[in-house]
């Protein structure tokens, strides 16, 4: 083809396209085609690689986003750097089995990370018992932590020497991303993984657990404790294999390019000032690390591209219980060796897991890895060293490394290991002599794989990773392809003062091209490979960079030598001296009016964009469905009804999308057999996209085709975000291709400040649906310096870039996006290149207003709790900030900021649709020092032109971050308004207050109601010392919309900690719009002599919604209607199967001829309930009322005692009862019946204590299936129940805490916490700032005007509508009892691994130490012990439970504690006072404790509601228009007696039923409390083995003294008794000779 017409049209390059893009957009797009219809043709995988075929043009046809000028908002400036956490893995040994060996001494070795620990020895046995627990304490980053190993050994020990019998090892990630953070129960097999020939050497029964701080750990389930099938319970994960094979895996590591050519020793400053730049000053090698075995490859010296051809190879059972695999470069030094750069191999997303064809095994390459770190020019200050090791977001590009990864799966047995062995001997024995010395020192440096020769009598061994040659691959001819990155900067502006003395430019950099600070921009020119790959693509007629390259695609991308490339590259723009910002003297910004100045680079790649255009179409899909699933959401939280319209909309949306990239990835997987180039990785990868789109689509088609529940909005929105995870995973393309792009900001020829972007957002496709999201737009860059930044607002500069990114055949649409009113300046620009500067052609003044009307929850930045909040706003060249309000963290500034004379460039369309950013930041104001940074957000402005008429803008809530925390949200509108000709003048007037200050104008400001909040001022709890004193006088202030409610002040604290006057109101004047409420602020003060005020702490509400009055629903209360028909009736109570022989046919008819008329509510009282059927009417016989209300409260339930009975109430006991609950839920949740309940009685019952029954059983027997034969027989029923043994009532077991299961108790008033103290993302501040409590209520309400005019009479006549069921504030008299069952997995306190627990109650003053009842050398103790306390309410209301460990000599050691609420529990309507209990009894192991009976209780509960009821009539009791029907006649010394307390109690059972007031009550129960240590709050971390009452936590943090003393006070003192012995001779022995002289010379 003829060059010509291919270098005319690149003569117009960034020129002439413009203009004719802006006259003509159609002729662009044929231009277009044309140029694509010539790629086409020059190859044949084309299609592979973006599908730029005609039938491929319409791919996802919807999956386009709108073609903006600007990318998406970004309201975070920063994200906060990683930051070290604390973290815990609990270990429990049970036992071990099966363990090969004769007369073996075993015990059990745990190894993580450096931290080893050890059970005890057990002699002579192969199936030991240990039970032992180890907690391991770890402080680290979130991806170093996971990446540790767990490795379990079992060793066998005799004399002197420690044989290993087995080990078994998985990564911490496995265990954490199990349900709850654990594997409970699991078997752990063992294997010698240095003879992978023997098979398994035996089964360790272990829990492990992993948890973070703040994590939730949830009971695991235990298997049965019938004769366990260790096979089928193995310590993996689900859905992995029992039987894992041996594998081996390769990683083959080629060559590496573009590494720094100098470390960042002192040493090689030195030899680089004698030997010059040109020979590279570092010695590469490559460490693979896997599963906690380390491989490394030889050394190449003084080389920055080194070719290795070597692999290292792992043997591992597979799949391997490990996540990542990881690649590091290394310089080695004379001194020591440093890190170049570190890359992580993620497993999950180079294979596939899936049965049957559609899995596949981890598989990589051959592909480039891209390596991150630190500044290449490194320097002795720099603390971004641990970049390069793989800690945090890497700063520069380091260099790549060719490589692939193969696993293959060995068949076992010796025929594998001897034909490795074969085919390993002579490998090592080549190599032995090659390695030389530098090999024995590699073992140290890198690990166990270095020595050559080390394993030449190991078998196929797996313990050592094992180094061998191996043969290049080849390499693909015409295979690279020239790309060019534009960028061109809009804007420049918040440039730090600091860098701002001397000119600035900015440094657009890919790779290694573009970097100016380097002295050698080709550092590849002595690669082999890319010598090689330059002789193949070196074109001898190149006579521009543009030129003739577009006729031949192969040929057109690579400029002719090295110096054309830095020839062609401008990769910085011209340095400029930067201005100081109008009204802020901290920021600096560059004049850019009038030209905006341009970067490019050109580089060269493999052309490897088809990797990158998949990942792109596939976060297209994502970031559509994400969006939509989004508004969804927003609608859903508004409870607008269109949110499942909106949810159904986006998941049909999102199978179109989905299906056609499935065509798209059809397509492709059908030319794949053209491409040479395509790896393994890269064909299964289309397909699993393509398989795992086909399931997802079935996912949402069911989802959206799914009709809408009760809850289906909500289940249907988190289905919707389990797809978006999955779609995510999908994007993320495994194989480098282009690095990463930074823009660097220089001053004074050193690097300060980056921004690093992915080149693939930034990718050019002419397939819309394939291109970056960032691709042709303006970018809001923040530049952040590098290394580690304080937390305070760090960022240097903002910028706003156009960038682009594509081969050069595809420069032409460089611009193609480029908004109008910019043209490129061709003033002495070369027309072959891309242009220096870009030139505006339109200028617009404008001016921005800025109304700052509010902030809410900001942070806390002073001692008091509080801050003294400001607002800087800055946009373009221009700053101004808001005044300082004192003291809150809601300042209402009400603040307009005006910015005149701004200059802004481009059309007046693109300027009224997409303007400049607004940048807001909020700082606290200190006096004496710096201000300090609260957070900061960006917002885009409402533009008005001239020409448009004046609408006011809407205030918004605009969300403030402060690195990766919320801090809070600003309520602000911007507008900016274009200058007219005539100026200001035709600008809406602003309202100006006393010293210039503008007010928010009132068309802008929210419209004011009236509304009402009342205040129920119950009490203050938990204060504790301001200022070294204890507070004596509080008072409450209750500050909202700028007006104060104050309490009545307590007068004396200790003595009553609940206000005198409990109800107050105030009006305030709120927004109509609820969104826009402001937020409410609680105050504590103490008031102290000579009237001062002390502030103790405050507490912000930031959302009103919650205290919004809802009336009730009007309940009609009927005394004498008969009740009203609310649904079919259900059939009567069955005879109970525990009935008594001693029943009478009179109590038979009794039950079975109630009488119902058919506008009866019938509730028929059972355990289950039975098959509908409907109610024969009888009429009912005349009954003797006169017994029935003599024995209405009589025994019951009692019948003729036998020797029998005598016999088993010796032996039914509260154990009885507590282990029938544990069977009854076990069987409630398993099909298998629980072995006897008295063998082993602790362990038998652990694994079914954590599992829950839903709702409330009354008796533990459950009625069979044939209830309603059973009806019909009549008195046959009777005699067939009497054959059912004897059941025991049951409680409920909650393997959580009471308040888990029904809320905080908080349904009559609320607790809020109150803080006091700076407020940071420091670890456990949130506790050292927590200084009390305070308890109260409140109801917001908007007044109508009738109520503003009663307003006052109804404060001062008292009528309130917060104090509604609030009970009068006066001391209560309690007796509490406390039963403690048990405790488990309690944290070692002793050096054995042991602790000697025992129970420490603290109740107010009230305290009880059971220190003498100790249980020693227990982790999992059995207490059994039950304590009564009497209390007053409130001044002894918080209930404190310890568990410490006793010790002989020194104090005791606090092992956790929890604490229990009771005055909430007291006060709620849950009733969590007694529970009630499954089953009425007055006498036994089961007598009624409670202070009521049932019935009582039960016409107390109706009383205090208001509910009509209870009226008793036998067989029914009815209650609020509800008829409960059961069984009231009982035999009592064979005379029928009446009585309905059974009937009561299953009432209130079912009282959650009872309309508008109803609520479920809280049964007899045990809770399980977890224990926290105050050394670290907030970790929840042990393992749970729920097989008593109490699940405990427990993480003590030992001091130095108890730390020390504890495990090691034998040594010190023998150490104190030498060194005494030791001073006390050296004196005699100094003072010795004196005397005895002295001695002399007197004579």
């Amino acid at each position: 083809m003829d060059p010509k017409p291919s270098r005319k049209e690149k003569k117009i390059f960034g020129l002439k396209v413009k203009k004719k893009k802006k006259d003509s957009t159609d002729l662009v797009l044929a231009n277009k085609g044309a140029l694509d219809s010539e790629v086409e043709a020059s190859s044949d995988a084309s299609l592979v690689q973006e599908g730029e075929t005609p039938e491929d043009q319409p791919l996802i046809r919807r999956a386009i986003k709108p073609n903006t000028k600007r990318a998406k908002l970004q309201t975070r400036i920063q994200d906060s750097e990683g930051k070290p956490e604390s973290f815990q893995i609990g270990v429990n040994i049970t036992e071990t089995r099966q363990l090969v060996g004769e007369n073996i001494d075993p015990s059990v070795v745990i190894e993580i990370g450096d931290e080893k620990k050890q059970t005890s020895v057990k002699e002579g046995t192969n199936a030991p018992f240990y039970n032992e627990y180890f907690v391991f304490d770890f402080f680290a980053h979130k991806e170093i932590f996971f990446d540790k190993v767990i490795k379990l050994t079992v060793v066998h020990s005799k004399m002197l020497k420690t044989f290993c019998v087995g080990s078994f090892k998985l990564d911490v990630w496995t265990v954490y991303k199990q349900p709850g953070h654990q594997f409970v129960n699991k078997w752990a097999m063992l294997t010698n993984p240095g003879d992978i020939s023997t098979g398994v050497k035996g089964y360790v029964k272990c829990d492990i657990s992993v948890s973070a701080k703040g994590d939730a750990v949830q009971p695991g389930q235990k298997a049965s404790d019938a004769e366990e099938q260790i096979e089928k319970n193995l310590l993996i994960p689900e859905g992995l294999p029992s039987e894992r094979p041996w594998a081996r895996f390769c990683v083959k590591v080629y060559r590496a390019e573009g590494l720094p050519r100098n470390n960042s020793s002192i040493m090689a400053n030195v030899t680089k000032a004698f030997i010059g730049d040109n020979t590279a000053l570092i010695d590469p090698y490559v460490v693979v690390s896997f599963f906690k075995q380390v491989g490394r490859t030889s050394t190449q010296k003084s080389s920055a591209d080194p070719v290795w051809n070597e692999q290292i190879v792992f043997t591992e059972m597979f799949p391997p219980l490990c996540q990542r695999l990881k690649i590091q470069v290394w310089d080695e030094g004379s001194m020591n060796d440093v890190a170049i750069g570190t890359h992580y191999f993620d497993l999950r997303r180079i294979s596939n897991e899936q049965d049957g064809d559609k899995g596949f095994l981890p598989t990589f390459g051959p592909a480039w890895i891209n390596l991150y770190g630190s500044a290449r020019n490194f320097s002795l200050g720099d603390d971004t060293g641990e970049l390069n090791e793989g800690i945090g977001e890497g700063v520069s590009f380091r260099g790549r490394v060719y490589l692939e990864l193969t696993v293959e799966i060995l068949s076992g047995g010796t025929g594998s290991d001897s034909k490795l062995s074969r085919m390993i001997k002579p490998v090592k024995d080549a190599k032995a002599g090659k390695a030389g010395g530098k090999d024995a020192k590699s073992s140290a440096g890198g690990g166990a794989g270095g020595g050559a020769g080390a394993a030449d009598d190991d078998k196929g061994k797996a313990g050592a990773a094992e180094v061998l040659p191996v043969d290049p691959p080849p390499v693909p001819a015409e295979d690279d392809e020239t790309f060019l990155l534009f960028g061109a900067l809009f804007e420049a502006t918040m440039i730090d003062r600091k860098i701002g003395d001397k000119p600035i430019s900015f440094e657009f950099s890919l790779g290694n091209h573009g970097n100016v600070l380097e002295s050698s921009v080709q550092p590849s020119a002595a690669s082999p490979a890319v010598t090689r790959r330059r002789k193949v693509l070196d074109l001898p007629d190149s006579s521009d960079i543009f030129g003739s390259s577009l006729t031949v695609p192969s040929s057109s991308l690579l400029p002719r030598d090295p110096s054309d490339s830095c020839g062609a590259s401008k990769s910085a723009t011209p340095p400029e001296k930067p201005l100081i910002v109008e009204g802020n003297r901290h920021y600096m910004y560059l004049p850019l009016e009038k030209k905006k100045p341009c970067a490019s680079v050109v580089s060269s790649w493999e052309d490897r964009t088809y990797r990158l255009y998949n990942s792109n179409m596939l976060e297209n899909i994502a970031v559509l469905f994400e969006e939509g699933v989004c508004v969804a959401a927003d609608l859903h939280k508004k409870l607008d009804p269109a949110a499942e319209a909106a949810l159904r909309t986006a998941l049909r949306d999102f199978c179109l999308d989905a299906r056609n990239f499935i065509a798209a990835a059809e397509a492709k997987l059908k030319a794949e057999l053209k491409s040479s180039y395509l790896t393994i990785l890269d064909k299964k990868r289309l397909t699993m996209c393509k398989q795992e789109l086909e399931s997802m689509v079935g996912e949402a088609e069911m989802l959206g085709g799914r009709k809408t529940a009760a809850r289906g909005v909500k289940e249907m929105l988190q289905e919707a975000t389990k797809l978006e995870q999955k779609l995510r995973f999908l994007v993320e393309e495994p194989q480098h291709t282009v690095p990463d792009m930074f823009v660097w900001l220089l001053s004074n020829n050193k690097r300060v400040a980056y921004a690093r972007l992915r080149t693939r957002d930034l990718l050019y496709s002419s397939n819309r649906e394939a291109r970056g999201i960032l691709c042709g737009k303006i970018v809001t860059l923040f530049l952040k310096p590098p290394g580690k930044r304080p937390a305070a607002l760090s960022v240097q500069a903002k910028l706003d870039v156009y960038l682009w990114f594509g081969a050069c055949s595809d420069s032409s649409h460089m611009l193609d996006d480029l908004p109008a009113g910019h043209r490129p300046d061709t003033e002495g620009a070369d027309t072959n290149s891309p242009p220096s500067y870009l030139l505006c052609m339109e200028q617009h003044k404008f001016q921005l207003r800025c109304h700052m009307y509010q902030a809410r929850g900001l942070i806390a930045a002073d001692n008091t709790g509080l801050s003294d909040p400001f607002a800087r706003v800055t946009f373009l060249s221009h700053s101004q900030t808001t005044n300082i309000i004192s003291q809150t963290l809601s300042p209402t500034w009400n603040h307009c900021l005006p910015m005149s004379s701004l200059l802004l460039s481009g059309d007046l369309q693109h300027i009224q649709q997409e303007p400049p950013h607004v940048v807001v930041e909020v700082y606290d104001d200190d006096a004496l020092g710096k201000a300090e940074y609260l957070g900061a957000t960006v917002a885009v402005p409402e533009v008005r032109l001239a020409s448009e008429p004046y609408t006011p803008p809407l205030l918004q809530y605009s969300p403030l971050h402060c690195g990766s925390q919320s801090g809070g949200d600003l309520l602000a509108a911007f507008e900016l308004l274009q200058i007219s000709e005539f100026g200001q003048m035709s600008l809406p007037e602003l309202e100006e207050q006393e010293g210039g200050i503008y007010t928010v104008p009132a068309n802008i400001r929210p419209v004011l109601s009236t509304y009402r909040l009342e205040v129920l001022f119950w009490g203050l709890r938990e204060l504790k010392k301001v200022q070294l004193l204890s507070v004596d006088r509080p008072q409450v202030f209750i500050e909202c919309a700028g007006k104060t409610l104050r309490s009545s002040v307590i007068q004396k604290y200790k003595s009553n900690p609940n206000f005198t006057t409990l109800l107050d109101a105030i009006e305030l004047e709120l927004p109509e719009n609820e969104h826009l409420h402001p937020p409410l602020s609680i105050t504590v003060v103490d008031w102290r002599a000579f009237g001062r005020s002390t502030l103790v702490g405050n507490h912000i509400i930031n959302n009103l919604k919650a205290f919004k009055y809802t009336p009730a629903p009007p309940h009609t209360v009927q005394l004498h209607k008969p009740p009203e028909v609310t649904h079919t009736p259900r059939p009567s109570l069955t005879p109970e199967p525990h009935s008594v022989k001693g029943l009478s046919q009179e109590a038979m008819e009794t039950r079975s001829t109630v009488t119902l008329t058919n506008q009866d509510f019938l509730i028929t009282v059972e355990d289950e309930a039975p098959l509908p059927a409907p109610p024969t009417p009888k009429s009912q016989p005349k009954k003797k009322r006169e017994r029935s209300s003599k024995s209405i409260h009589r025994s019951t339930k009692r019948r003729r005692r036998t020797i029998a009975d005598e016999s088993a109430e010796s032996v039914i006991d509260w154990w009885s009862k507590y282990y029938a609950s544990v069977d009854k839920q076990a069987k409630q949740k398993d099909s298998f019946q629980l072995p006897s309940v008295f063998d082993k009685v602790f362990d038998k019952a652990s694994p079914y204590h954590s599992l829950l029954s839903d709702g409330v059983d009354s008796l533990v027997s459950s009625q069979s299936d044939g209830d309603k034969k059973k009806k019909q027989k009549g008195k046959e029923t009777l005699e067939l129940s009497y054959v059912l043994p004897t059941k025991i009532a049951t409680l409920k077991l909650y393997s959580k805490e009471l308040e888990a299961e029904f809320g905080p108790f908080d349904d009559w008033v609320s607790t809020y916490e109150l803080f006091r103290g700076k407020a940071n993302e420091d670890e456990g501040t949130s506790d050292e700032r927590f200084v009390g409590k305070f308890k109260g209520r409140f109801c917001l309400y908007k007044l109508s005007d009738e109520d503003e005019e009663d307003g006052e009479d109804v404060v001062d006549t008292g009528h309130y509508r917060v104090n509604r069921g609030i009970p009068p504030n006066t001391s209560v008299q309690v007796l509490i009892r406390v039963y403690i069952v048990s405790a488990s997995n309690l944290h070692p306190a002793d050096p054995d691994g042991k602790a000697d627990p025992y129970i420490f109650l603290r109740l107010g003053k009230n305290e009880i130490k059971d220190r003498d009842n100790y249980i020693p050398k227990q982790l999992n103790p059995v207490f059994g012990r039950s304590f009564e306390m009497q209390a007053t309410f409130p001044q002894e209301s918080l209930l404190s439970l310890l568990i410490y460990d006793y010790d002989l000599v020194g104090g005791d050691d606090l092992i956790g504690e929890t604490r229990i609420d009771l005055e909430n529990r007291f006060y709620s309507r849950h009733r969590a006072t007694c529970g009630l209990p499954s089953e009425y009894s007055l006498g036994g192991y089961n007598a009624w404790r409670d202070c009521l009976k049932p019935s009582e209780l039960l016409a107390k509960m109706c009383r205090d509601n208001g509910v009509d009821g209870p009226h008793f009539s036998p067989g029914r009791i009815i209650v609020a228009d509800k008829v409960f029907t059961g069984k009231t006649l009982y035999m009592h010394d064979d005379e029928p007696v009446e009585s309905y307390e059974h009937l009561s109690l299953k009432v209130l059972h079912r009282w959650a039923e009872i309309p508008a007031v109803g609520c479920k009550l809280v049964p007899e129960h045990i809770e399980t409390r977890t224990l926290y240590n105050k050394a670290r709050p907030g970790m929840d971390q042990t393992q749970r083995r729920p097989d008593t009452s109490f699940s405990w936590f427990v993480n003590p943090f030992k001091c130095f003294f108890h730390l020390v003393w504890r495990n090691y006070k034998k040594y010190i003192i023998i150490a104190l008794v030498l060194l005494i012995t030791v001073l006390f001779l050296a004196l005699l022995f100094y003072t010795l000779p004196g005397a005895i002289s002295q001695k002399i010379i007197n004579g």
